[in-house]
């Protein structure tokens, strides 16, 4: 008997993967000191208020003073739709600046990383980074698909 797991659970243990493996990546010696990687999972430890209410992103890294860095949302297939513009603009708009674009990054379901990059695009939605993610043999693999302000985050894992 095959056992899935509900769509939560499994974003949630994704989020937690991606957090501890890329922010920082494993063997990155250039993480600034007093930057934390925050995970809202079944818990939620950090919320962002947005005009259109209360956001808990999945992934949300601070400077040491506590402001945002950088935010990281994990989505499900369904959530590659029209209806998440509303939370992806509201992330953009409080996600700081890299060198040129905002410092948000999107997980997404490996084969959905044109369809989200063409919604952000046609909805003026400013991004850092879009990922794909398949579980393959029990392991996460991500898979750099878009990369605008810093190469080093174009690494596959």
């Amino acid at each position: 008997m095959i056992i899935l797991l509900e769509p939560e659970t499994l974003i949630n243990r994704i989020a937690r993967i991606i957090a501890s493996t890329r922010f920082p990546f494993v063997d990155q010696d250039t993480w600034p000191e007093g930057q934390q990687t925050i995970v809202n999972d079944e818990v939620k430890r950090y919320a962002i208020s947005t005009e259109g209410g209360t956001l808990y992103p999945n992934i949300v890294i601070t400077n040491p003073d506590g402001s945002i860095r950088e935010i990281g949302i994990v989505e499900q297939e369904s959530a590659i739709s029209e209806k998440s513009l509303p939370r992806w603009k509201a992330l953009s708009n409080v996600a700081p600046y890299g060198r040129e674009y905002k410092k948000l990054f999107l997980y997404v379901p490996a084969g959905k990383e044109e369809q989200t990059k063409k919604l952000l695009e046609e909805n003026q939605i400013d991004y850092d980074g879009i990922r794909g993610y398949r579980v393959e043999k029990q392991n996460l693999k991500i898979i750099p698909h878009t990369t605008r302000n810093d190469e080093y985050d174009h690494t596959i894992t």
